[in-house]
């Protein structure tokens, strides 16, 4: 079986830059100038192109990948001898600046690792609830223990003690 995560897609502003590119060709046809279609296949990857993860149960191997609709680039990696998975909890620092405004935004942010002897693997980030969903499914498919763990009922007194 092959469990399949997608992760992550391209900033706002490459999709914004995707959908002008498409807008600029609509109105090219529309205006007759048949050199327009060249924007639409460039517009495609800033629209769908997307990340992703996905795991072979069967054979234990990894894929991290950046996907075209059906095309998904990636090299499998073996996890044969992972040990367990490990549930971190990790606080990110995003910095923004526009102008002379800066601000920084701290968020707790829950990381899925794959801990094998000689390294571990960062399969999936997100929130509480949703990475011990994934980490119950991942370690039931591979039949591997899950460490390190933030229950899901205890999230609501994490979320108060951090108030």
């Amino acid at each position: 079986m092959i469990l399949k995560y997608t992760t992550g897609k391209l900033p706002p502003n490459f999709f914004m830059l995707g959908i002008i590119l498409v807008l600029l060709g609509a109105i090219g046809l529309y205006n007759g100038e048949l050199l327009s279609l060249i924007t639409l296949p460039i517009a495609v990857p800033f629209l769908f192109i997307r990340t992703g993860i996905l795991i072979n149960c069967d054979e234990k191997q990894i894929k991290k990948y950046t996907g075209l609709f059906a095309l998904k680039l990636g090299n499998w990696k073996s996890i044969a001898n992972v040990q367990h998975l490990q549930v971190i909890r990790v606080q990110q620092t995003t910095g923004m600046a526009v102008l002379s405004i800066a601000r920084n935004e701290n968020n707790v942010v829950y990381k899925i690792r794959a801990v094998m002897p000689n390294e571990s693997i960062e399969l999936i980030s997100g929130e509480g609830v949703f990475i011990g969903e994934v980490a119950n499914q991942i370690s039931k498919q591979l039949q591997i223990e899950v460490k390190n763990s933030i229950p899901t009922e205890n999230r609501q007194i994490e979320k108060n003690k951090n108030k």
